[in-house]
Protein backbone atom coordinates (compact mmCIF):
# COMPACT_ATOMS: atom_id res chain seq x y z
CA UNK A 1 0.00 0.00 0.00
CA UNK A 2 1.39 3.13 -0.95
CA UNK A 3 1.88 5.98 1.86
CA UNK A 4 -0.79 8.80 1.52
CA UNK A 5 1.83 10.98 1.93
CA UNK A 6 5.57 11.69 1.50
CA UNK A 7 8.17 14.20 2.91
CA UNK A 8 10.45 16.14 0.67
CA UNK A 9 12.77 19.48 1.10
CA UNK A 10 10.85 22.36 0.49
CA UNK A 11 11.85 24.29 -3.02
CA UNK A 12 10.85 28.18 -4.49
CA UNK A 13 7.82 27.13 -5.26
CA UNK A 14 6.12 26.06 -2.00
CA UNK A 15 6.62 29.38 -0.50
CA UNK A 16 4.28 31.36 -1.74
CA UNK A 17 1.67 28.84 -1.40
CA UNK A 18 2.64 28.24 2.52
CA UNK A 19 1.97 31.94 2.40
CA UNK A 20 -0.96 32.02 1.64
CA UNK A 21 -2.35 29.13 3.99
CA UNK A 22 -0.73 31.00 6.76
CA UNK A 23 -2.73 34.40 5.80
CA UNK A 24 -5.98 31.89 6.23
CA UNK A 25 -6.75 32.89 9.93
CA UNK A 26 -9.31 29.37 10.08
CA UNK A 27 -5.92 27.33 9.72
CA UNK A 28 -4.81 29.20 12.63
CA UNK A 29 -7.77 28.03 14.91
CA UNK A 30 -6.50 24.39 14.98
CA UNK A 31 -2.43 25.95 15.96
CA UNK A 32 -1.09 27.43 19.01
CA UNK A 33 0.16 30.44 17.39
CA UNK A 34 -1.56 34.09 16.73
CA UNK A 35 -2.83 34.73 13.07
CA UNK A 36 -1.09 37.47 12.08
CA UNK A 37 -1.56 39.76 8.35
CA UNK A 38 2.07 39.55 6.67
CA UNK A 39 2.89 41.03 3.33
CA UNK A 40 3.45 38.15 0.76
CA UNK A 41 7.16 39.06 -1.10
CA UNK A 42 8.54 39.88 3.12
CA UNK A 43 7.16 36.75 3.90
CA UNK A 44 8.31 34.57 1.27
CA UNK A 45 11.77 36.27 1.88
CA UNK A 46 11.36 35.61 5.37
CA UNK A 47 11.04 31.75 4.70
CA UNK A 48 13.56 31.23 1.80
CA UNK A 49 15.81 30.43 4.76
CA UNK A 50 13.51 27.58 5.25
CA UNK A 51 14.98 25.76 2.28
CA UNK A 52 18.39 25.32 3.51
CA UNK A 53 17.90 22.97 6.85
CA UNK A 54 19.89 24.11 9.38
CA UNK A 55 21.51 22.35 12.69
CA UNK A 56 18.56 24.39 14.59
CA UNK A 57 15.63 23.17 12.22
CA UNK A 58 14.23 21.14 9.73
CA UNK A 59 11.16 22.08 7.66
CA UNK A 60 9.84 19.74 5.32
CA UNK A 61 6.86 19.89 2.63
CA UNK A 62 4.12 17.60 3.00
CA UNK A 63 3.18 16.20 -0.30
CA UNK A 64 -0.06 14.17 -0.94
CA UNK A 65 0.54 11.23 -3.15
CA UNK A 66 -2.67 10.81 -4.52
CA UNK A 67 -2.13 14.43 -6.24
CA UNK A 68 1.33 14.79 -6.12
CA UNK A 69 0.77 18.24 -4.65
CA UNK A 70 1.43 20.28 -1.64
CA UNK A 71 -0.40 19.73 1.39
CA UNK A 72 1.37 20.73 4.03
CA UNK A 73 4.78 21.50 6.23
CA UNK A 74 6.13 20.06 8.76
CA UNK A 75 9.23 21.27 11.11
CA UNK A 76 11.46 20.26 13.51
CA UNK A 77 12.04 23.11 15.46
CA UNK A 78 13.62 24.34 17.42
CA UNK A 79 16.39 21.22 17.38
CA UNK A 80 18.53 20.90 20.71
CA UNK A 81 21.27 18.00 19.77
CA UNK A 82 22.64 18.71 23.25
CA UNK A 83 19.42 17.07 24.94
CA UNK A 84 18.46 14.94 21.64
CA UNK A 85 15.41 16.48 21.38
CA UNK A 86 13.56 18.98 19.00
CA UNK A 87 10.04 20.61 18.87
CA UNK A 88 7.58 19.51 16.42
CA UNK A 89 5.82 21.62 14.29
CA UNK A 90 2.90 20.48 11.15
CA UNK A 91 -0.12 21.86 9.37
CA UNK A 92 -2.30 21.08 6.66
CA UNK A 93 -3.16 23.51 4.51
CA UNK A 94 -6.23 22.43 2.55
CA UNK A 95 -9.11 21.78 4.99
CA UNK A 96 -10.84 18.92 2.61
CA UNK A 97 -7.49 17.00 3.52
CA UNK A 98 -7.80 17.09 7.21
CA UNK A 99 -9.37 13.95 9.01
CA UNK A 100 -8.08 11.86 6.22
CA UNK A 101 -5.21 10.54 8.30
CA UNK A 102 -2.29 13.02 6.04
CA UNK A 103 -2.07 14.33 9.39
CA UNK A 104 -0.88 11.18 10.93
CA UNK A 105 1.29 9.56 7.88
CA UNK A 106 3.03 13.19 7.89
CA UNK A 107 3.65 13.16 11.80
CA UNK A 108 4.64 9.36 11.35
CA UNK A 109 7.28 10.16 8.39
CA UNK A 110 8.57 13.36 10.57
CA UNK A 111 9.31 11.07 13.40
CA UNK A 112 10.82 8.53 11.56
CA UNK A 113 13.07 11.81 9.99
CA UNK A 114 13.82 12.79 13.62
CA UNK A 115 14.89 9.36 14.72
CA UNK A 116 16.49 7.99 11.96
CA UNK A 117 18.11 10.85 9.88
CA UNK A 118 18.72 13.17 12.81
CA UNK A 119 19.63 10.62 15.85
CA UNK A 120 17.14 12.62 18.21
CA UNK A 121 15.79 10.49 21.02
CA UNK A 122 12.85 12.80 21.84
CA UNK A 123 10.23 14.76 19.98
CA UNK A 124 8.05 17.06 21.94
CA UNK A 125 4.95 19.60 20.44
CA UNK A 126 2.52 22.01 21.97
CA UNK A 127 -1.21 21.22 21.01
CA UNK A 128 -4.61 22.87 21.66
CA UNK A 129 -6.10 21.22 24.61
CA UNK A 130 -9.69 21.71 22.35
CA UNK A 131 -8.07 20.06 19.01
CA UNK A 132 -9.36 16.45 20.37
CA UNK A 133 -8.60 14.92 16.93
CA UNK A 134 -4.87 16.29 16.78
CA UNK A 135 -4.60 14.95 20.64
CA UNK A 136 -5.80 11.49 19.78
CA UNK A 137 -3.72 10.92 16.58
CA UNK A 138 -0.67 12.08 18.54
CA UNK A 139 -1.38 9.77 21.25
CA UNK A 140 -1.57 6.77 18.86
CA UNK A 141 2.34 7.41 17.93
CA UNK A 142 3.04 7.42 21.22
CA UNK A 143 2.86 10.90 22.59
CA UNK A 144 2.23 11.46 26.47
CA UNK A 145 0.94 14.09 28.40
CA UNK A 146 3.10 16.56 30.13
CA UNK A 147 1.63 16.69 33.55
CA UNK A 148 1.20 20.33 33.44
CA UNK A 149 -0.51 22.93 30.98
CA UNK A 150 2.24 25.16 29.39
CA UNK A 151 0.20 28.32 28.81
CA UNK A 152 -3.24 29.51 27.56
CA UNK A 153 -3.97 31.45 24.21
CA UNK A 154 -7.53 33.35 22.66
CA UNK A 155 -8.79 31.01 20.05
CA UNK A 156 -12.59 31.29 18.66
CA UNK A 157 -13.05 34.00 21.70
CA UNK A 158 -12.11 31.70 23.95
CA UNK A 159 -9.13 30.95 26.23
CA UNK A 160 -8.02 27.22 25.97
CA UNK A 161 -5.12 25.80 27.05
CA UNK A 162 -1.77 24.15 25.28
CA UNK A 163 -0.81 21.44 26.54
CA UNK A 164 2.68 19.63 25.79
CA UNK A 165 3.00 16.23 24.62
CA UNK A 166 6.78 14.19 24.06
CA UNK A 167 7.25 10.87 22.97
CA UNK A 168 11.22 8.96 22.78
CA UNK A 169 11.95 7.16 20.01
CA UNK A 170 11.15 3.55 21.78
CA UNK A 171 7.75 4.35 22.69
CA UNK A 172 7.28 5.88 18.78
CA UNK A 173 8.40 2.52 17.59
CA UNK A 174 6.39 0.27 19.72
CA UNK A 175 3.36 1.93 19.27
CA UNK A 176 4.35 1.95 15.43
CA UNK A 177 5.32 -1.82 15.48
CA UNK A 178 1.56 -2.50 17.10
CA UNK A 179 0.08 -0.54 14.03
CA UNK A 180 1.56 -2.51 11.87
CA UNK A 181 0.39 -5.45 13.49
CA UNK A 182 -3.34 -4.28 13.68
CA UNK A 183 -2.99 -3.07 10.53
CA UNK A 184 -1.97 -6.71 9.26
CA UNK A 185 -5.14 -8.57 10.95
CA UNK A 186 -7.63 -6.33 9.06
Amino acid sequence: MTAPVRLRALVEADLVQLHRWYQDPALWDHLVGAFVRRDEAEAVAYMRRWLTPSAAEVRLAIVDTVNDALAGLVALSPIDRALGEAEFHIFLGKARLRGKGLGRAATAAALDHAFDELGLSRVWLRALQINEAALRTYAALGFELDATVSATVRKQGAETAVITMRVSDAAFRARQAAYVRRSATR
